[in-house]
């Protein structure tokens, strides 16, 4: 026999040469494939757990223009909800956690974004938050608030809607 057979008895020599084999590198690509097409029947259909709730949040533009809200999440990611006509109103889907009432919405993969603020407003300068902190406290799955133009835009505490 000849070859090389020392690559094969040092194991991080024996690793670098099989992942180098086209072979070895298809056979390990398909098996993550089958791996995860497995996994996928036993993924829930609902983003949030039995301790969870889903939460409706709507904001209605009490000025006499458009207002753009802006959920901000951790690590400087936001989602623009787009612009509200004067005296119209956007709705936001959300999940509030069982154990401490953090809020959330899911990603495309399923992990969670967590909600740090919503800012609303017309100009960047002028943009006022939508105080969440009654939605965190409470367990009502519908809220309203409104945002008003004093100068700078003001939101209001977000009321429970039956």
């Amino acid at each position: 026999m000849s070859g090389n057979w020392t690559a094969w008895k040092d194991p991080r020599r024996a690793a670098t040469r099989a992942a180098s084999n086209p072979v070895v590198r298809h056979l390990c690509a398909w098996a993550a494939v089958a791996f995860i097409t497995a996994a996928l029947p036993s993924c829930p259909v609902r983003a949030g757990g039995p301790d969870e709730d889903a939460v409706t949040l709507s904001v209605a533009n009490e000025t006499r223009e458009p207002l753009r809200c802006t959920v901000l999440f951790a690590h400087f990611v936001s989602r623009d909800l787009g612009a509200i006509a004067p005296r119209a109103e956007v709705s936001l889907s959300m999940f509030r956690q069982g154990n401490d009432g953090a809020l959330w919405i899911p990603r495309a993969d399923g992990r969670r974004m967590m909600i740090e603020t919503i800012d609303c407003g017309a100009a960047a300068e002028m943009r006022g938050q939508v105080p969440l902190l009654s939605v965190h406290a409470s367990r009502h799955l519908r809220y309203h608030s409104a945002c008003r133009r004093s100068g700078a835009v003001v939101c209001t505490d977000p009321v429970p809607v039956q």
